[in-house]
């Protein structure tokens, strides 16, 4: 059994032989035409394609010997092209030198292929073996089950989180559709404050006004201009005091109504911009246990009901909602015991 050292040092010495760039050795460039070893190439490329025969995976199999074997002529080789990577005319003197090194070279695949074949052989061999072939297939299939597992967890993952990013959309867009709606509400509520203070303003300058005639009214019979000289014009006196208090009376009266009225108007309005924001947060609460359509026919009985908010003499003929409530929770108990 070779060493670990041995086994590294030769896969080391095969690897930088399989790797070479045979189009180094031609050397145009630096020696010219005449000198270059352009004849070397295709003979130099015959020796690396051997030794790329050569598997790195059968190097374990094979003896301390022969991986010395295989790494000495794999150092021999590399040893031969690193010559003419470092030739240099002026050193090495004639052209008979270079001569040498190309016949070398075109004389080498044959005598590399004599040492090296029975491992090409064996490496070849090891390759196309089917047991191992079997061996490496059940792995790579097991491998792409293992990715495939994953990959379906994570699609089932990813399924369940846009599930999650879908409903809350759906909420997102449900709270959205309510609050537009409850935005109505809201505009004419404030509509009917901005109204409501104007009449309440208006009251206020009639109540005044009446007051403030009531109370020149005791003095007017004083003034000599003003005072009545006969039964006639005492009966004229009074009559116009009566009317225009009448209608003094009358504007106060009508000026309160009208703010009891818009103000009626504001507050039921904004019951049912609450009972529109706070429909949603009531079906949460509730759960899953069927009583949304309850919850639902309170709101809409809050909305549509007429109701009574103090600012309205009138009295509220009752909840309306309240026999669909009770028809509700009759049927959602008749769908649990099915």
């Amino acid at each position: 059994m070779a060493t670990e050292k041995n086994l590294n040092d030769t896969r080391d010495s095969l690897d930088r032989i399989q790797q070479f760039e045979v189009s180094k050795l031609e050397r145009s460039n630096e020696l010219g035409i005449a000198l270059s070893f352009v004849d070397t190439l295709k003979s130099a490329q015959a020796v690396v394609d051997l030794y790329k025969r050569i598997p790195m995976a059968a190097l374990p199999d094979f003896t301390e010997e022969q991986l010395n074997a295989i790494k000495g002529q794999a150092n021999a080789d590399y040893q031969m092209f690193d010559t003419i990577l470092k030739f240099d005319p002026a050193k090495e003197g004639t052209a008979q030198k270079r001569q040498e090194i190309i016949t070398q070279v075109q004389t080498r695949r044959d005598a590399v292929f004599q040492q090296l074949w029975q491992y090409i052989a064996y490496g070849v061999a090891r390759l196309t073996d089917t047991s191992l072939l079997e061996v490496q297939a059940r792995a790579t299939i097991q491998g792409i089950k293992d990715e495939a597992k994953v990959f379906t967890d994570k699609l089932a993952s990813d399924q369940g989180d846009a599930e999650k990013a879908l409903k809350a959309i759906r909420d997102v867009a449900v709270e959205q559709g309510v609050s537009q709606q409850a935005a109505y509400f809201k505009g004419e509520a404030e509509d009917q404050e901005a109204k409501a203070e104007v009449w309440l303003t208006r009251t206020y300058q009639f109540a005044g006004g009446l007051g403030a005639f009531a109370l020149v009214g005791l003095f007017l019979h004083r003034w000599e201009w003003l005072a009545p000289k006969s039964s006639i014009e005492v009966f004229q006196f009074v009559t116009s005091k009566v009317l225009i208090f009448a209608l003094l009376g009358f504007m106060l009266i009508m000026a309160a109504r009208n703010y009891a009225s818009h103000k009626h108007n504001a507050v039921v309005n904004r019951h049912r911009q609450n009972a529109l924001l706070t429909y949603r947060a009531l079906v949460a609460a509730a759960g899953e246990q069927g009583t949304e359509d309850i919850v639902l026919a309170h709101a809409a009985a809050c909305i549509f009901s007429p109701q009574e908010t103090g600012y309205s003499g009138a009295k509220s003929e009752g909840f309306g909602g309240s026999k669909s409530v009770l028809e509700l929770m009759t049927k959602g108990a008749s769908k649990s015991g099915d």
